[in-house]
């Protein structure tokens, strides 16, 4: 086809303008998307700020002195503990058994609970452990509770799995129709991917993860955790030591069927330490496998030699008695005769002539606790020994 010059300078005329107005076009496009960078980056930081930190004014401060508890006096909401001691001293077991209490809304030894969902992550032997909650069940008559088993591969070093793991539980408390009270990690060091225990940066990042998890969550993270041969704080760098809210150990006495376990707190910011409670394991048949061979799994039973109350007279209460038995010695009054609420001839101290002897000993032991938390437990002991009724007061004194 021909096309005379005109026509030829009028179509390269058209797509001139043509491709100037494209340019035009898109250099406005890029314009308006570097104007609304700001904004986009500002919303961004919003965002980060929203996930990262919570803040609460002093006014919207929770002033309920009490303490949520999952478990009375052993785990508390929303906190990290530490279960730490020699393999074969039945820490597994014993976290299937407290877990399952929980979900089924029942009383562990003698303590209070908070019903809820439980997630026990099995890192390690998986259908062991769904065998032993099978034995649990088995042993209390009981089914349909909200206990899950959790298998798989987890790097608890990596916040990515973190989040993972709490969108599962999430998916669980749907089902369920529950929030979840309680996450066990069955162990650390099966959690911990490739990293090295002992490296300082990645527990810190192993801590990180388990703070996700619990603002995630809500709930308390309870991670199962082995020493070493000797000494009983868990294997690997010690910035776990700083980080987990309570620590708990197992010790085991005996041998074969008189073997017995007992379980003690061995460090806390705001509870008791010492003995919590002792318990033997019995073994439940579950059936036979194809050879005739009986299946069994072990479940907890308490056993006496304890206290079970909530209270524990060994540990920080008990010093917190002896410390108010001293100051009624040093500085002991006798209130008028007739004095509203106080029993004739009683010899009583005030709450800080008690709280001077109390510190001073908690220091002696433990010359660096802050005084926050030496408050908190010189508080919580007040709280235990009244409501147990081992000591009576009347404003600001006890006897």
């Amino acid at each position: 086809m021909k096309h005379n010059l005109k026509d030829v300078f009028q179509e390269g005329t058209d797509f001139v303008e043509k491709t100037v107005a494209s340019i035009v076009v898109g250099a406005e496009k890029i314009k308006a998307a570097n104007d609304n960078r700001p904004k986009i980056l500002q919303l961004q930081v919003k965002a980060d700020l929203i996930e990262r930190f919570q803040i609460t004014w002093f006014d919207d401060v929770d002033k309920s002195p009490a303490k949520d508890e999952i478990v009375k006096g052993l785990i508390g909401a929303g906190e990290f503990s530490a279960w730490v001691a020699k393999p074969g001293t039945a820490k597994s077991v014993l976290l299937c058994d407290i877990g399952c209490h929980i979900a089924a809304g029942l009383d562990w030894h003698g303590r209070e609970v908070k019903p809820g969902l439980v997630i026990f992550f099995a890192g390690e032997r998986k259908s062991l452990t769904e065998r032993r909650i099978a034995a649990w069940g088995k042993k209390h008559g009981l089914s349909g509770i909200p206990f899950a088993v959790v298998g798989g591969k987890l790097d608890m070093t990596g916040i990515v799995n973190a989040k993972t793991l709490a969108m599962t539980i999430k998916q669980c408390e749907e089902k369920s129709g529950l929030p979840c009270h309680l996450v066990i990690l069955d162990t650390v060091t099966r959690t911990f991917g490739a990293g090295d225990q002992n490296n300082s940066k990645d527990m810190q990042r192993y801590i990180g993860s388990v703070d996700q998890l619990t603002r995630a969550t809500g709930a308390h993270v309870a991670a199962i955790h082995h020493s070493g041969w000797e000494g009983d704080r868990g294997k690997g760098a010690i910035d776990l030591d700083g980080a987990i809210d309570v620590s708990y150990g197992v010790s085991v006495n005996g041998a074969g069927l008189a073997k017995v376990f007992t379980l003690k707190c061995t460090g806390a910011n705001d509870s008791d330490e010492g003995d919590i409670t002792s318990f033997r394991l019995d073994s439940v048949e579950l059936g036979m496998d194809a050879d005739g061979n009986v299946t069994t799994a072990p479940v907890v039973v308490q056993v006496d030699g304890a206290k079970h109350d909530g209270t524990n007279l060994k540990g920080t209460t008990g010093k917190a008695l002896d410390s108010l038995k001293l100051a009624i010695q040093e500085h002991g009054e006798t209130p008028p005769e007739g004095s509203a609420g106080f029993p004739d001839g009683i010899v009583t101290a005030t709450r800080e002539q008690w709280r001077v002897p109390f510190s001073a000993a908690t220091k002696a032991k433990e010359p660096d606790i802050r005084e926050d938390a030496l408050k908190r437990r010189f508080n919580r002991a007040v709280l235990d020994l009244t409501s147990t009724k081992e000591i009576e007061t009347v404003g600001e004194w006890f006897w």
